[in-house]
């Protein structure tokens, strides 16, 4: 007689197989004759056979498998991984004496076919909405899309790439990062196209139970493993991070029988016979539903149920597709659990990281690894797989999962060292440059950005939270609070005009360093900042207005005034008014402030405010294209001033930051000065724009973005050196029969220009604020000895905004 045996396909590791051995049941592994790093111990498991399993099935295979049938007699065939089940399925369906083996697996591997079998099934539980999607028509149709929805591979396992997108711009996002690597990941492999399913998203719990199918169809179904994903430990994927058992739903029966009664009608779907299955489902509010079904064992599943249960599974399988009796159930003895930690991006292993800690938790047994130093490692949405174990054994289930929660906060792989080092900051909208300095990476950057204004540079530097609208906190507030949760944030900071409110609203929220929200909304309204100034010496009559004759009716009493939107910026809305009648041709829209027009030069004083300490970095002269709209067309920088004139208005404008309570970062307020009177215009709690903190930072060494970051932060940054000793920017003005090419490089001519950027498409329109403007041209001149030439320069009328640029 011989001795009972089974045939094993292509891997096996250890923690699969022990319960085969004690029970007198050979294995006869065919290995794989690829390099993995996942197989069992040779000396105890020695393979009968090898064959290179990515040739398929070929007479060789058939010849060997039918050797072996003979010599040994095996009476059942057994895979535990998903990338020998098709090929196990059709060894079985060649040879006329395993054909009753692995029948109609193929059901499994697709997963819209999977989909399609389920809604045959007269089970509710069953029914999932689910549709196979190409992402071109995703992203034609990004905003008729039924969010939130999951977004998933069609044909592959271990929650690779699987996301829950909830706004088209988290679609987006996934188009261009996850997207792209699940091309190159499933590229070369024959199974897996780059296909997608749209499905509905279950919210819930995430569980599993494993079944042994007979050759006639009876369904055996095993105790439920709970799992934890990465959703519930902080991370933005579904990967397994820890699967335990007994299931917290043991103690309900009938809840717990309804889910088997799932597994086994999942099962029967797809048609399995002579094989086994390990049905996903998630537990809503309302009942279970089903995820997927994988015509082989759950992963570490075998081990986790002998461990708790004491009952083996392999024996289980191999007795199932014998068509033998299985072996009885008991009672768990234990809580157990396995933890896989993924590493938060993508890095070279160097060893675990803490075991002291790790071993310190409550009922930890050992910690093993698949992975060498020097190779790498990432989380699954770079499509890594399990590469670190950690097991535990509690009394019971609740103790257990803490345990295995408590793996999450620990730093494993050495990332908590680099994230002490770069620093979490969060920043709201602006441009490139409020983040390129940080060339060594001392922080990382969160930023909440609109579409339109992102750029390849913030894509590829910054963690990116996109939203339709920055001003609209509440459309982002959660997503932030959920990344303050896992990485605090050191402060939150804006240099753009919309994100200021913003930034100082979530710095409250979160009670990390922020600028002062009562300066911010002091400056933000124009009206606000009137009533501030009222009983000042700089008080300038002013109204807010919404109508034409109210308008008339302070120009009768105070002169020539200029209308403004309350909360408008860069000239747009800004209309001069010299008498009465002036107002007939002046639209007014939404609220508006109109004030007593000031004489004088005009000017802006750039400050920086650290900590509530104010520095004046100096002071800019500024030219405009004066009524109706007031467009500025230059800027010098220093401003050349007598030191009279110069302590007047740093005095002046040290009192205003005091008054407002400005506390961090740089502000940029414009004033006029006539004679001894000093008016000011508005101020606001940002950088100046038209390129003037570039002119601040290349003058004074002082780079505002990093400056006011660093010291938020606590972070040591020292000033560099100034490059320059005078910085000026002209704004031209071209017709539309224009050539850029040649504006350009006559611009670029002259001695002291730097560079220039040019709009060609707004050449010969309007310039009715300063989005309008056609072109710059940046200036500098490098020493004391070039300050005469350098002015001589700008006055000539190349740089004139009606000069040679027409």
């Amino acid at each position: 007689m011989k001795t009972p045996s089974c045939l094993i396909i292509g891997n096996i590791r250890d923690g699969e197989y022990e319960g085969l051995l004690a029970e007198g049941i050979t294995p006869l592994l065919i290995a794989d004759s690829r390099a993995t790093s996942k197989v069992a111990d040779q000396a105890k498991l020695p393979a009968v056979a090898h064959y290179d399993f990515s040739k398929g099935l070929t007479a060789a295979l058939v010849a060997l498998t039918q050797r072996l049938l003979e010599t040994y007699g095996f009476t059942s065939v057994l895979n535990f991984r998903e990338g020998y089940v098709a090929i196990t399925a059709r060894l079985c369906a060649a040879l006329p004496a395993l054909a009753h083996l692995h029948q109609n697996v193929e059901n499994t591997l697709d997963k819209a076919l999977q989909r399609h079998c389920f809604e045959q099934s007269t089970n509710p539980d069953l029914q999932v909405f689910s549709r196979l999607v190409q992402m071109d028509d995703l992203l034609a149709r990004q905003r008729d899309l039924p969010y939130p929805f999951i977004l998933k591979p069609a044909n592959l396992y271990s929650s690779l790439f699987v996301r829950c997108i909830r706004t088209h711009h988290e679609l987006i996002t996934y188009s261009r990062n996850e997207w792209p690597a699940l091309e190159r990941y499933v590229a070369g492999k024959h199974r897996e196209p780059a296909q997608l399913l749209l499905e509905e998203y279950l919210q819930g719990s995430n569980h599993s139970i494993d079944c042994a199918i007979s050759p006639d169809g009876a369904v055996n179904s095993f105790p439920i493993v709970d799992v934890i994903t990465g959703m519930e430990i902080g991370r933005s994927d579904f990967h397994h991070f820890a699967r335990y058992t007994p299931s917290l739903l043991e103690p309900h029966a009938l809840l717990k029988e309804r889910c088997h009664r799932l597994a086994r009608d999942a099962v029967a779907a797809l048609g399995l016979k002579g094989t086994f299955a390990h049905v996903e489902f998630i537990l809503t509010e309302q009942r279970p539903k089903i995820l997927e079904v994988g015509a082989r064992p759950g992963g570490n599943r075998i081990h986790v149920i002998r461990q708790a249960w004491h009952l083996p599974l392999d024996v289980c399988y191999h007795r199932a597709l014998s068509a033998q009796a299985l072996p009885e159930a008991s009672k768990a003895l234990c809580s157990f659990g396995i933890a896989t930690p993924f590493a938060r991006t993508e890095r070279t292993y160097d060893g675990p990281h803490n075991l002291d800690h790790l071993r310190t938790l409550a009922g930890f047994q050992r910690w093993y690894a698949y992975v060498s130093p020097g190779q790498r490692i990432g989380p699954v949405s770079s499509g890594f797989q399990n590469y670190l174990y950690a097991e535990f054994h509690q009394p019971d289930t609740a103790r257990l999962r803490e345990s295995l929660a408590a793996v999450a906060d620990l730093d494993l792989y050495g990332e908590s060292a680099e994230a002490v080092q770069a620093k979490q900051v969060l920043l709201i909208g602006g441009r490139d440059s409020s983040l390129d300095w940080d060339t060594a990476q001392r922080f990382h950057f969160t930023l909440v950005q609109q579409p339109e204004q992102l750029t390849d540079y913030q894509r590829e530097h910054a963690t990116l939270v996109m939203t339709d609208d920055i001003t609209q906190v509440c459309g982002y507030r959660d997503a932030i609070e959920q990344l303050h949760r896992q990485r605090p944030f050191a402060a939150v900071v804006s240099f753009s005009e919309r994100g200021l409110l913003p930034a100082s609203q979530l710095g409250e929220w979160l009670d990390i360093p922020h600028n002062c929200l009562r300066s911010v909304e002091l400056s933000h309204d124009k009206w606000l900042f009137r009533q501030l100034l009222k009983d000042s010496p700089y008080a300038l009559p002013a109204s807010a207005i919404d109508n034409a004759e109210a308008a008339r009716a302070f120009v009768r009493r105070h002169g020539p005034a200029i209308v403004k939107p309350i909360s408008g910026s860069g000239s747009e809305g800004v209309f001069a008014i010299h008498q009465p009648e002036d107002v007939d041709n002046l639209a007014l829209e939404g609220r508006n402030l109109i004030e007593a027009f000031a004489n004088g030069d005009e000017f802006s004083v750039e400050s920086l405010s650290l900590d509530g300490q104010h520095q004046i970095l100096g002071i800019t002269r500024k030219y405009t294209r004066g009524a109706p709209g007031y467009v500025e067309t230059g800027h010098d920088f220093p401003a050349v001033l007598d030191d009279a004139r110069r302590e007047q208005i740093e005095q002046a404008v040290r009192w205003l930051l005091e008054c407002l309570g400005n506390r961090w970062g740089p502000a940029h307020t414009e004033i006029k000065v006539d004679g001894q009177h000093l008016h000011f215009i508005e101020t606001q709690t940002r950088f100046g724009g038209d390129q003037i903190w570039e002119m601040v930072w290349k003058t004074t060494g002082i780079h505002l973005a990093a400056s006011t970051i660093t010291a938020m932060t606590g972070t040591p940054w020292p000033a560099s050196a100034p490059e320059y000793v005078q910085m000026a920017i002209r704004y031209i003005e071209a017709s539309a029969a224009t050539d850029p090419a040649q504006l350009r490089a006559h611009l670029l001519q002259h001695p002291f220009a730097l560079r220039t950027t040019l709009h060609h498409g707004r050449f010969g329109h309007p310039i009715q604020c300063s989005a309008d403007r056609h072109g710059y041209v940046l200036l500098a001149c490098t020493s004391e000895g070039e300050r005469k030439d350098f002015d001589a320069a700008l006055s000539h009328s190349r740089f004139n905004h009606q000069g040679m640029a027409q």
